[in-house]
């Protein structure tokens, strides 16, 4: 998720919370009391979240990675690795 999706998708929770709790208590500064509690506790949340979503990713070694992305870049790697080469890029005019 994006962070102008999660912004988003916060302040309008913390809008609708905030109308919601001065309905029901008819007092301003129980629903600021409240209204920052939600707020923590949404903030709490969602960096649980990233840390959990980070924490599952498997680590892959470096080389691994790196071969990866010159299999699926199109490059040759053999001919990249040429001084002042780029290497087989389609749709290119270089020798």
């Amino acid at each position: 998720m994006s962070f102008s999706l999660f912004l988003r998708g916060f302040l309008v929770a913390i809008a609708i919370f905030a109308v919601v709790t001065y309905f029901l208590t008819q007092s301003i500064w129980t629903t600021v009391i409240n209204t920052i509690i939600c707020a923590a506790l949404i903030q709490i949340g969602y960096v649980i979240g990233i840390l959990w979503m980070v924490a599952r990713t498997k680590a892959r070694p470096a080389d691994d990675a790196h071969e990866e992305r010159a299999d699926t870049s199109g490059l040759d790697p053999a001919a990249s690795k040429k001084p002042g080469r780029i290497g087989n890029i389609p749709g290119s005019r270089h020798p």
